[in-house]
């Protein structure tokens, strides 16, 4: 059960696991994923998906860039030995899509680059996640973007992030191009996902 859906408010301090936030006078600390991270900006307004999750250790509020991410954390945290505080370190060190793709593909070798990720326990990730991953209806770029065109959208994430629009603005909208066509360039795809956003 999601207690808390999300907050909006501006953001107070970042730090390397987690960000400050300032909701009517109240602050809270959010452990956050790596595309929240990096669009954190000291004294930006951001609103951040949450969940609540209550541990022996007290309460501690996860915070993520959209509803995907927050539910890969969900999935995350039905595999044994997997806490909440090791799901949103999964999450805070590997791209969402490079996690998806790992499970999918049973690359145990990159979670394992996850610090408390041993080779047991990515092995049981990819093991108990896959079909889960499979069929979960993500609609991302996670399955969409090849080796060859990585690049690329990369460039055109970062160059949107210039423009102003978070990675969760931008997801979707690169991911409705590349389900049609292949990127004839960066500068092209970047021109077609400003466009595809000024739809939205």
């Amino acid at each position: 059960m999601i207690l808390l859906h999300s907050l909006e408010g501006r953001v107070s301090a970042v730090e390397t696991d987690g960000i400050g936030l300032d909701v009517g006078g109240i602050g809270f600390f959010l452990l956050c994923s790596k595309s929240v991270l990096r669009d954190a900006v000291h004294g930006r307004s951001m609103k951040i998906l949450t969940s609540l999750q209550i541990s022996e250790a007290g309460p501690s509020l996860f915070g993520f860039s959209d509803e995907e991410e927050r539910v890969l954390f969900q999935l995350l945290l039905k595999v044994r030995g997997i806490g909440s505080r090791l799901a949103a370190t999964i999450l805070r060190t590997l791209d969402f899509s490079d996690i998806i793709n790992a499970i999918a593909t049973g690359n145990s070798h990159l979670l394992c680059q996850v610090p408390g990720v041993g080779k047991k326990t990515s092995e049981r990730l990819c093991f108990e996640l896959r079909q889960q991953i499979e069929s979960s209806g993500f609609k991302s770029l996670a399955t969409m973007v090849s080796p060859e065109t990585a690049d690329t959208v990369q460039f055109v994430y970062e160059a949107l992030g210039t423009l102003g629009f978070t990675r969760s603005e931008a997801r979707p909208a690169l991911a409705r191009i590349l389900a049609m066509k292949e990127p004839e360039s960066p500068e092209q795809l970047l021109r077609d996902a400003l466009a595809e956003l000024r739809k939205s």
